[in-house]
């Protein structure tokens, strides 16, 4: 096939561009992931650039397999070679960990501490290391300062001004080192520094073009990043939408992709302006949100030829049981008589704290008979005893003194140890020079005041349970086959995990994790697992009607869309009169522009019970539209009446 078969008049002209610098505007539905393949292929098939000096970096695992998956289809059985597609924080990791002997600012071997990891190990110990009254909350809040830092490049500014704690700071250094783990917010700045501080770095692959996807949503320090790339010689390409920029919370603002010609002058100025994926009405009202933004970079969005007039509905409740009652019969209605699956159908939510909103939702889809699927918090999986115990076994078989690793199974596999065993194991490794696993690896530990006995029975109970589960994933000794990755840590798993189906979901969930990332060797595997963030990462669930927060909506879309609680006491709620209230706007944009055929929204004239202490408005029951709605060419509706006639 030619490298613009399937590409629209305005995205081969995007695709075509000539080698310079070009920024990409593209709005929803515009078909941004088609012309960034379509790109890939003319810069290989027409420009004659090797594939292997191009790169492609994304913001989720899943968009990255997404235009990977698409671009060696196209090139399958003509090149060897292959472009380079992965996320930005796998992309710092594998130039880190290619470069460890030129870089001595991260414990080696270089290893991410996930999610759980953090939350249940680093955020606990540091809690106990500041003492007093500090707070899981507190330290939290501290490491997000810290992360600041690094976002915004503030740790390279003005001490006085910088967010971190300098207290904080020591004692997190001191835990980092004695556990040896790095942080995933840490790998986009270790890689600026060192790309700026060493003329000796080997970037992997050798860049001379470099795709960006969601370029709006680059922060200072991920932007230097693709700075310093391109002063190796790269053409930067840059897509992205400024209006779809969301992640303010991470630092990323529109500034960067609304400075783009400017900063990477000459470039070319490219726009896509047809959006295949929204009818009529869907398109109008998503329009009416972006142009509240007066900096909003102009950017046509046209309906497809043919497309439909679509529905947009804006439901007005009493409150909330009310407003889930009508929720789920307007699922039930969607199912039975308008011929959506349920998974046609996608439910989002502003926030769902302590799930004070998805609760009523789940238990009225549960009476009307509607299967759901809850995807509202960062769990995978794998998060489970038996889940962090075959994933701790899988690191301690490739890096024996793995710390967290180590850490994990004391806590979830020997039960009787507790928060003073663990500070004792850190002072005693403290005390002798050594980390922590390299003291419960080699060391004798009954001299542990008070703890040692238990310490060494629950290691020595640990060997047992590695030996038993066959944790071997390096080459055999005796020069016999390695056999596949799956195969491998689905014998782990299965060693471990006693419940089947249980175990099912964690491979199921694994083996999706080994696609998405292209891994093929063990190491790969676990990169991938601690690199990825949970809050960015999304898919929609077959067979049931999908619950998200709007942030984990992003790239997602459904025939029926339906935002609830568009109160303005939660969009844009606290961040109200903040630099973050263009983020809200933006945010509900991005939400209603996931919808296809039918856009719901609704909200409720009060709160009460647990959601009535929600909200900017905490404590009171009365509850308004959120502004960005207050004006739309959309008639609110009285949503217990409209369910009634749904039937009729």
């Amino acid at each position: 096939m030619a490298w613009d078969d399937g590409l629209s008049p305005d995205q081969r002209t995007a695709a075509s561009h000539a080698n310079g610098n070009a920024r990409l505007l593209a709005g929803p539905g515009t078909g941004k992931t088609k012309t960034l393949t379509g790109r890939v292929l003319f810069l290989i098939e027409v420009s004659g650039v090797e594939p292997r000096k191009i790169v492609a970096l994304t913001f989720t695992r899943a968009a990255a397999f997404e235009l990977r998956d698409r671009i060696n289809k196209e090139l399958a059985g003509k090149y060897a070679d292959r472009p380079t597609v992965a996320t930005l924080h796998s992309y710092a990791l594998r130039n880190l960990l290619h470069n460890a002997a030129r870089i001595d600012a991260l414990p080696q071997p270089v290893r991410i501490a996930d999610d759980w990891e953090e939350r249940h190990i680093v955020l606990e110990d540091l809690k106990r290391l500041m003492g007093g009254e500090t707070s899981v909350d507190d330290v939290r809040n501290k490491l997000k300062d810290l992360s600041a830092d690094w976002n915004t490049l503030g740790i390279e500014g003005d001490p006085a001004q910088q967010k971190a704690d300098a207290k904080f700071v020591s004692a997190w250094r001191e835990h980092r080192g004695l556990y040896g783990y790095t942080l995933r917010d840490e790998l986009v700045y270790e890689l600026k520094r060192a790309l700026q501080r060493r003329g000796d770095l080997e970037l992997v692959p050798p860049t001379e073009h470099l795709l960006v996807d969601e370029y709006q949503d680059l922060n200072a320090c991920d932007a230097a990043v693709i700075e310093a790339i391109r002063q190796r010689g790269a053409k930067v390409y840059g897509a992205g939408d400024d209006d779809q920029s969301i992640y303010g919370f991470r630092h990323a603002l529109p500034v960067g992709i609304r400075s783009f010609l400017e900063k990477y002058a000459p470039a070319g100025d490219l726009k896509l302006e047809v959006c295949h994926r929204c009818d009529k009405a869907i398109i109008d009202l998503a329009r009416y949100v972006a142009a509240l933004d007066i900096h909003s970079l102009p950017k046509p969005l046209k309906p497809r030829d043919g497309a439909g007039d679509g529905e947009v509905l804006l439901l007005r409740f009493g409150d909330q049981s009310e407003e889930a009652d009508g929720v789920a019969s307007l699922c039930r209605h969607l199912i039975d008589n308008v011929q959506h699956k349920p998974d046609d159908i996608l439910i989002l939510l502003r926030n769902d704290r302590y799930s004070k909103f998805s609760k009523p939702l789940a238990a009225a889809l549960k009476t009307a008979g509607v299967p759901y699927k809850l995807k509202v918090n960062d769990e995978t999986p794998l998060d489970t005893d038996e889940g962090r115990t075959a994933l701790s076994f899988l690191r301690l078989s490739l890096f024996k003194y793995d710390g967290l690793a180590w850490r994990t199974l004391l806590m979830v596999s020997q039960k009787g140890l507790g928060d003073g065993a663990f500070r004792a194991l850190y002072d005693t490794a403290r005390a002798a020079g050594v980390t922590v696993g390299q003291l419960l690896t080699e060391k004798d530990l009954t001299g542990i005041p008070r703890f040692g006995a238990k310490l060494q029975a629950a290691r020595t109970g640990i060997l047992q349970q590695l030996l038993a589960a066959g944790a071997m994933l390096e080459a055999p000794t005796d020069g016999s086959p390695v056999p596949p990755l799956f195969e491998r840590v689905t014998g782990v798993f299965n060693a471990v995990v006693k419940d089947a189906d249980e175990c099912a979901k964690m491979l199921e969930y694994v083996k999706m994790v080994i696609t998405e990332s292209d891994a093929t060797t063990a190491a790969e595997l676990l990169q991938a697992l601690s690199a990825a963030d949970s809050e960015t990462e999304q898919a929609i669930v077959p067979g049931a009607v999908n619950i998200l927060t709007m942030h984990r909506a992003k790239g997602l879309t459904a025939r029926t869309v339906i935002v609830v609680a568009a109160e303005d006491e939660y969009i844009p709620g606290r961040q109200e009169g903040t630099p973050a209230e263009d983020d809200e706007r933006r945010l509900l944009y991005v939400s209603l522009s996931r919808a296809r055929e039918r856009l719901v929204v609704t909200y409720t004239d009060q709160r009460t019970g647990e959601q009535r202490h929600t909200g900017r408005t905490s404590g009171e029951k009365i509850r308004n539209l959120t502004r960005y709605l207050q004006d739309a060419p959309v008639e609110p509706k009285n949503g217990n009446t409209y369910v009634q006639k749904l039937g009729q």
